[in-house]
């Protein structure tokens, strides 16, 4: 978008900070940012009106949270309950959204029925399964979806190769290259990628996850991108983010920082969140997206946030406090971390234009 500076300048004009709350006039996401920018949403929520107002107004590409993973789409071996995910594309066919399908392949969230009988298939048993839900899935979406996190998080947590989960035992090591070949073969335009969790802070997933890519260049496995999913605290090594940015960046694949979020309650023990931590989270952003908006754009696929409010957000089950970590607050007002956003993209063009 070379007329960015223009617009983008006249719309930091426009920022206004009362108190902690920042308001802003005529500015979106989707408007300043040369690249998609995404959130993860729920049919149930894109049904709630404010909810919809601001999803459409602020983004370009959705995915869905849950409901396109097998445990909603996969009733019974051969059944598939294809309408969560379809009104999903609806929404966003409606807004001129993209959207981004996840995951077809993961070892959690599993369909019941299939968590009661894996282990009783044998091996070409489950491949012919497996290949047939992913053939299914990519066929009754096509033309739909712009790209698909065909495997999600198949590396161990620590790095340390694969993960040992029952697709790696009863498939083999290849079982991930086998799942990127049978959805080139039901879309030869979709994009694919593999989804994968702390490739930005951990150096030896970083590096296990590219010897799978090299091997997948080496041998013509369709891959397209790699899904960074940035789920980081304001401890994230900047030095680490900018390095699996260039590793994968260098063998020409795109990249999706796919599920955005920053912790700022480490510890537990904040109960608000104050000046301070929301100062650290919108520097941390306007750096995250300073970086990534400095890639060559073949290499630019999109950001996405994963959730739209705080109180929404996954991270407070799952750490067991809250964490603040998205772009808007209960009350659907941006947050300092919305500002770092479009800081981060002003930076960036003023970099490249010097």
């Amino acid at each position: 978008m070379r007329f960015f500076s223009f617009f983008s300048s006249l719309g930091l004009m426009a920022v206004v900070v009362i108190g902690n709350q920042l308001h802003t006039e005529k500015i979106t996401l989707r408007e300043q940012a040369s690249f998609p920018v995404g959130v993860a949403v729920s049919p149930k929520r894109i049904a709630q009106s404010e909810y919809a107002k601001v999803v459409g107004q602020e983004f370009s590409s959705l995915t869905a949270e849950n409901v396109m993973k097998p445990q909603y789409i996969w009733t019974s071996e051969r059944n598939y309950d294809f309408s969560k995910g379809d009104s999903l594309v609806a929404f966003a066919q409606a807004r001129q959204q993209q959207v981004h399908g996840h995951t077809l392949v993961w070892h959690l969230m599993q369909p019941d029925w299939l968590k009661n009988t894996i282990e009783s298939y044998d091996s070409a048993t489950l491949e012919n399964l497996l290949r047939d839900y992913i053939q299914t899935v990519v066929k009754h979406y096509r033309g739909k979806v712009v790209s698909w996190d065909v495997v999600n998080e198949a590396v161990a947590s620590n790095g340390d190769g694969m993960r040992e989960s029952v697709y790696l035992q009863k498939l083999g090591d290849d079982y991930v290259a086998r799942c990127h070949q049978y959805a080139r073969q039901s879309d030869p335009d979709v994009l694919l990628f593999y989804n994968d969790y702390s490739i930005a802070s951990n150096p030896k997933k970083l590096n296990t996850i590219l010897e799978m890519v090299d091997d997948f260049q080496a041998r013509g496995i369709p891959l397209d991108g790699i899904g960074m999913q940035m789920h980081v605290g304001l401890d994230l090594s900047l030095d680490d983010y900018q390095k699996a940015l260039d590793e994968i960046s260098q063998r020409g694949l795109k990249i999706h920082l796919s599920e955005v979020d920053i912790k700022v309650n480490s510890n537990g023990k904040q109960t608000t969140l104050t000046p301070e931590l929301a100062e650290s989270q919108r520097e941390l952003m306007s750096e995250i997206v300073r970086r990534y908006n400095q890639l060559p754009e073949e290499n630019k696929f999109a950001i996405t946030f994963w959730g739209l409010r705080d109180n929404e957000s996954w991270l407070t089950n799952h750490t067991g406090f809250p964490q603040w970590p998205l772009l808007y607050d209960h009350d659907f007002q941006r947050k300092s971390m919305y500002q770092g956003f479009l800081d981060g993209l002003e930076t960036a063009q003023t970099t490249v234009d010097k």
